[in-house]
């Protein structure tokens, strides 16, 4: 699993299951929102915080 973080977008991208050299899940979320994270993290990330990190 990777977790990019984009200040400049005030956004989260959780990009998860590799295989290949590719993730084959994409999934993007505004800062704010509540994040599942998948396996082998699997906890719930409330990003609401994030907005104090923006411009």
């Amino acid at each position: 699993m990777y977790l990019l973080i984009d200040r400049d977008n005030h956004s989260l991208t959780v990009f998860s299951e590799p295989k290949d050299g590719r993730y084959q899940q994409i999934s993007p979320h505004p800062w704010g929102a509540t994040v599942e994270l998948p396996a082998p993290v699997n906890i719930t990330l409330d990003t609401e915080k994030l907005k104090d990190y923006g411009d």
